[in-house]
């Protein structure tokens, strides 16, 4: 009742209150008696078919000749298995089939096309809407039209829920054939937005193309038109699996397509068509002009044969295509297709403010588009004058690299630098192993003076083949050029003013100059800063992982860092040779042969070291050591002498007569007198004490006169043996 309705109402709007929730008033509907919900009428204990759901059908227009009849039967026939008696009904229609028939559209036949809308339109072959059964959206488009099918698969058959269609605008009907499919598919998916929206169903077309440029998981080729971008970027928000059908098998759409409803209302997928033509007039407007407006352009658009060649086959093929139509207009993308007869005023336009090339081509591929546009732009560029007066260098070409010598010294690079400290300096350098060298000159160069800097260099390392230097005078003068003809060296001269073809001896020359003024403060002479900057340069890896050094010489040059590392060369190999050669122990006694006093003489020793297998460090009995070679000892079993302090013995004093010491006795204040040690040079042999040659020694002259008090030495001395 109503008292109930507006209980409930004040219930529901109070619980939205709660909650915080609002509503659209404009939305709402109170009150209503039946309301037209997914298709269907809902009443008071009544539910009914919408018949909007379809009218697609209903009103469908009688054929008016063959070809509509069989389109009409074709669509029936697909659903026939759900009629009753479907061929009785259908014979009166069938029978115009017939060859030798004339079309004549009888009440026979006009009764069997309303009945059969009927049974179109009846329980027997609608099915209600069911989430839980799959859905399959099927479009199709016509030159007149768009239609789609919304379907249920039940036991492997369609089964359709309702029904929709639409005659074309007359701007729809000059779109190409690509484009009407795919506004077929736009159509379907907001007509039946209620039921496609947030769950998966399956579309259904007869064109291939589209069923690639829409799969939800592949992208959108690189050469879409703005139109299709525009579709795509709205189904990108529905669920759906592409599926692409033969033309001849959707007949039940088809038939809808040519057969369509004029439109009351303004759908959604209009107001997409509506962005898409916005913008294609932007384009219009960009390149318009006084002379040039997009009237003018669809004018002579029509006069362009080429042109309506293309538009011709867009409206019946179904190619995939980059081009489409608006408004009388031929359209790549977003670009304007410009015939020919207003190719050259629009180049003028787009070159008003003279743009070079790059910028008038990015410029140009915003708006406009024709055949050879890039070579038409470039030729127009290039043939202005006023821009050819003030265009820029052009772009330097990548330096050619120099061909690899196949031996060192082959091919030199040469060229002064300087003056540098009051200094000239003649950089020559080799092209395969880098290998510099640099020789100073304190006055300025002359071809006499350089010839004789590099005969210097080449008294080491000899004559190249080639010799690569500038065009300075010094090296095109006829006396240098002779001189390298008579010694068979060939003479290679960089372009005048393009320095980079001889990169290798101009790089050199600035890294001897950074280095140079790096030093600057050093007060070593500048030859040898210069020998200083050689030496450590030869032995720095190159790019390649080798010093000049080792390409050119073929092993590494020792420097000052090579004494923080063991010298394994300094190491004797302690391997024998295959010959027998004597050898002595440490410990072993032996002679060995020195030179002394202008006299070659053997004296005695022991081996105290071994040096290699030929060398040994003597230890001379005399306490001398020193090094000798094998060739300079003999093995000897003479035992060394060993000298000892022989003390004197005392004689008593006899009684009453006192004792004078003398220097040969011994005293406090005297030493014992060692005995002299032998000389193994001369043979001499220890003399005893009372020999005469010591009693012949002459007495020295006694000293002062003491105490008489006897004194002995310590009795710890006795004992004493000096080593």
């Amino acid at each position: 009742s109503m008292e109930e309705c507006t209980n409930n109402l004040i219930s529901c709007l109070e619980r939205l209150k709660e909650n915080d929730l609002h509503l659209n008033k404009n939305k709402c509907s109170f009150f209503k008696e039946s309301i037209n919900y997914l298709g269907h009428i809902v009443s008071y204990n009544k539910i009914q078919k919408s018949p909007e759901k379809i009218q697609a059908v209903s009103n469908m227009p009688r054929p008016k000749n063959v070809e509509e009849l069989r389109r009409f039967l074709g669509m029936v026939t697909y659903y026939a298995k759900f009629i009753p008696d479907f061929s009785t009904k259908s014979f009166p229609l069938r029978r115009l089939l017939r060859k030798d028939e004339k079309f004549f559209w009888s009440a026979s036949t006009e009764a069997a096309f309303v009945n059969l809308k009927l049974e179109l339109c009846s329980e027997r072959v609608l099915t209600p809407f069911d989430p839980a059964k799959p859905l399959i959206l099927t479009t199709d488009a016509s030159p007149t039209g768009i239609a789609a099918v919304l379907s249920h698969e039940v036991d492997g058959h369609e089964r359709p829920i309702a029904y929709a269609s639409r005659a074309l605008t007359q701007a729809e009907c000059n779109y190409s054939q690509l484009d009407r499919e795919a506004l077929a598919i736009v159509y379907a998916t907001t007509h039946f937005y209620n039921y496609v929206y947030a769950r998966n169903f399956t579309l259904v077309t007869d064109n291939e193309p589209l069923s690639r440029i829409f799969h939800p998981s592949r992208a959108l080729p690189q050469m879409t038109s703005a139109r299709l971008l525009r579709y795509a970027s709205f189904l990108s928000g529905l669920d759906f699996t592409v599926r692409c059908k033969k033309g001849k098998d959707n007949e039940n759409v088809d038939c809808l397509s040519r057969a369509p409803l004029t439109q009351t209302s303004k759908s959604p997928d209009t107001s997409m068509n509506e962005e898409v033509n916005t913008l294609y007039a932007e384009t219009i407007l960009q390149i318009s002009s006084s002379a040039i407006t997009a009237e003018t352009i669809a004018e002579e658009t029509v006069k362009d044969t080429e042109l309506q060649t293309l538009m011709s086959s867009l409206r019946h093929n179904r190619r995939d295509e980059p081009f489409t139509i608006s408004n009388g207009m031929l359209f790549r993308m977003d670009r304007a297709v410009i015939p020919k007869s207003l190719q050259r005023p629009i180049l003028d336009e787009l070159h008003a403010s003279h743009l070079g090339i790059t910028k008038m081509k990015q410029l140009a591929r915003r708006y406009i588009y024709w055949e050879r546009l890039d070579k038409d732009i470039e030729q127009l560029v290039k043939s202005c004058e006023a821009c050819a007066k003030v265009r820029h260098n052009p772009q330097k070409a990548p330096i050619h690299p120099w061909d690899q010598p196949e031996d060192n010294w082959e091919r030199l690079h040469i060229d002064y630098a300087g003056p540098f400290d009051n200094h000239y300096f003649l950089m020559c350098i080799d092209a395969k192993s880098k290998w510099a060298e640099v020789r100073i000159l304190r006055d300025a160069p002359s071809s006499t003076s350089t010839i004789t800097l590099l005969e210097n260099i080449f008294s080491v390392h000899g004559y190249p083949s080639v010799l690569v230097s500038d065009n300075a005078a010094i090296f095109k003068s006829e006396e240098f050029q002779r001189h390298c003809k008579e010694r068979g060296i060939f003479q290679k001269f960089i372009a005048p003013g393009h320095p980079a073809t001889n990169g290798l001896a101009e790089r050199s020359i600035q890294t001897l100059k950074r280095r140079l003024k790096a030093a600057a403060d050093d007060p070593t002479p500048l030859s040898t800063k210069l020998q200083n900057i050689l030496f450590r340069y030869r032995a720095t890896p190159l790019a390649s992982g080798q010093s000049p050094a080792e390409l050119y010489l073929k092993r590494k040059i020792r420097i000052r860092l090579d004494a923080l590392l063991p010298n394994r060369k300094a190491l004797v190999p302690t391997s024998r040779s295959n010959s027998h050669v004597r050898s002595f122990q440490v410990g072993q006694r032996v002679q060995a042969w020195i030179h002394q006093n202008n006299q070659d003489i053997w004296q005695f020793g022991i081996v105290t070291e071994k040096l290699g297998q030929y060398h040994y460090i003597i230890l001379l009995d005399t306490g001398r050591s020193l090094k000798r070679h094998i060739n300079q000892l003999i093995s000897t079993l003479v035992p060394k002498k060993h000298v000892t302090f022989v003390p004197q013995q005392s004689q008593p004093p006899r009684q009453g007569v006192p004792h004078i010491p003398t220097m040969d006795s011994p005293s406090m204040d005297t030493e014992p007198t060692p005995l002299p040690v032998p000389d193994s040079n001369t043979n001499q042999q220890v003399l005893p004490s009372d020999s005469p040659r010591q009693q012949a020694s002459p007495l020295l002259p006694p000293g002062p006169r003491r105490s008489s008090r006897q004194r002995c030495p310590p009795m710890y001395l006795n004992d004493y043996v000096p080593k």
